[in-house]
């Protein structure tokens, strides 16, 4: 859900929470919070991959997942 979405936005440490995807370094946002995209669904995450670690970015997304699932 939105906020389960949210607080992997929150969480993640080395992925910036951001609307722009078209910087170097990995960014995520929830679009349907953004206004006019709320037909969107509330838990969609838009990631763009930068030039990280792909190992470094799984970690922190499963990270923060696990985070959000817990509470």
């Amino acid at each position: 859900g939105a906020e389960e979405a949210d607080a992997v936005c929150r969480t993640v440490r080395l992925i910036r929470h951001a609307t722009s995807l078209g910087a170097v370094e990995s960014t995520m946002e929830r679009r349907a919070a953004v206004p006019g995209q709320e037909h969107l669904p509330p838990s969609l995450l838009r990631l763009s991959v930068g030039i990280e670690d792909a190992d470094d970015l799984w970690a922190d997304l499963d990270a923060a997942i696990r985070a959000a699932v817990a509470g």
